[in-house]
């Protein structure tokens, strides 16, 4: 077994003579322009091998897994792997784009290969119990199903077995993982993410810069100790931690330091002091180049792993990312008046799925463009204003972003989709109280026509 980590959370996993690809984002400007990779991948010069792979496994449907950029320019007869949800949002996306898409149900070992097995968990499990309860950006009318997004792979060939976990929340996976416990003797290689990308705290105006910073390295900890616990639970032979290893692009790119995602080499470090300390052979690190590969029979990786000139990323961010338009940058400023009325029609169905979902709230909600904002209040009547209208005596939360992405948002998921302007840090909050609104933050999900 040998995995080749390409960027971020794309791995190449080469098992039984077979080769799969994970999660393919190899083309910079994924959440509408604000994610690139660090460093650049250049995928027409290395089409060639991506087109080698025999099958691609898609964990969920964010973009920084699922890459629209990316595949569109990869051959289209090699079979995707996705989990059997409950919204057929993903298969369709990855079918528009020409491929076959290969459906697996929860939790059952398949033969994809000759000796090559591939069993895809959901997070929780098809747990909708527990799922209800983690609302995150999952589908809520799936109350007889699992709703989320998130999915477990388990590759093994009758030797040897892996486990990729990319972007699971730890608040579902203990139940998933006393399943692969019990169906797999030993664990080789644990893939896991160690951040959280989104859009707190470096998008939240309640919170000065000092405070932003205090937040981002409690967010740091978190993330990592998370990881810590996946181990912990799973305690594989190898360990390796990927997946949100971007760099915020354009007006964006002076966030980046702000995110609560630690560097990778930094997380390397955390993770080695901690095995140290534990004095654990049982569990070894893995840390890879961009590029590189560590081969599981030979015990060890093809390159010396190097870190990274924090100089040269610096300057690549000021003088080559910083520089970059966003997608919605390039057209035209709508008029105040035509949002207000895709925002009037996107009203009907954010209350339709409020009251499907009965979602509950107290606050009033603002939507801020330009000079105005579009207004809905807790009675759930919507009005457009003038932003110095704004009333601050209440309970509220204001969404600040462009014009451009929000027309794109109004329009529906097919343009953009509430959750991926949060993930790209195009939303700006100011919210009071200053606390986090699950169900609010959920129901935004369906403001559109």
């Amino acid at each position: 077994m040998n995995i080749k980590l390409y960027r971020s959370a794309t791995i190449g996993i080469n098992i039984s003579g077979k080769k799969i690809l994970c999660d393919p984002w190899l083309v910079d400007g994924e959440y509408f322009g604000s994610w690139s990779h660090y460093p650049y991948y250049d995928l027409e010069a290395n089409l060639s091998e991506i087109n080698s792979y025999d099958a691609i496994y898609v964990s969920h449907i964010h973009p920084d897994h699922c890459s629209e950029k990316t595949m569109k320019k990869i051959d289209k007869k090699i079979p995707v792997y996705i989990h059997n949800y409950h919204s057929k949002f993903l298969k369709f996306k990855i079918e528009r784009m020409g491929f076959k898409v290969i459906e697996l149900m929860n939790g059952k070992k398949n033969e994809i290969f000759k000796n090559v097995n591939l069993n895809i968990y959901a997070a929780d499990n098809c747990n909708p119990e527990l799922c209800y309860k983690f609302l995150g950006c999952a589908d809520m009318r799936a109350k007889d199903q699992s709703q989320q997004i998130d999915t477990i792979a388990v590759f093994d060939d009758g030797k040897h077995t892996l486990v990729n976990l990319n972007d699971c929340p730890y608040e579902l996976v203990t139940s998933t993982f006393k399943d692969i416990n019990k169906n797999y003797e030993k664990i080789d290689i644990l893939m896991t993410g160690y951040g959280g990308a989104g859009p707190y705290p470096q998008c939240f105006e309640n919170l000065n810069v000092n405070e932003k910073v205090i937040h981002a390295k409690n967010k740091e900890k978190q993330f990592l100790n998370y990881a810590l616990k996946f181990v912990d639970a799973l305690k594989p032979r190898y360990f390796l931690p990927f997946a949100g290893t971007y760099t915020l692009t354009g007006k964006l790119s002076k966030l980046q330091n702000l995110r609560g995602v630690p560097d990778i080499h930094d997380a390397y470090d955390f993770f080695d002091t901690y095995f140290d300390q534990l004095n654990n052979i049982e569990t070894k690190s893995i840390k890879l180049n961009p590029g590189s590969s560590f081969d599981l029979n030979a015990k060890e990786c093809d390159q010396k792993y190097i870190k990274s000139n924090i100089d040269e990323y610096k300057n690549y961010i000021s003088q080559i990312l910083s520089k970059k338009l966003l997608d919605y940058e390039s057209i035209d400023i709508p008029k105040s008046e035509e949002i207000f009325e895709l925002a009037k029609r996107a009203h009907k169905n954010f209350l339709e799925k409020k009251i499907l979902n009965k979602i509950k709230y107290d606050e009033d909600i603002y939507i801020k463009f330009n000079s105005h904002s579009v207004k809905i209040n807790n009675k759930n009547y919507i009005d457009l204003i003038k932003n110095e209208e704004i009333n601050k005596n209440s309970k509220y939360i204001i969404f600040e972003l462009d014009s451009r992405l929000l027309k794109w948002l109004l329009n529906g998921p097919k343009y953009a989709h509430w959750n991926n302007a949060e993930i790209g840090s195009h939303i700006k909050y100011f919210r009071k109280p200053n606390t986090y609104s699950r169900n609010l933050h959920a129901n935004m999900c369906y403001f559109h026509i």
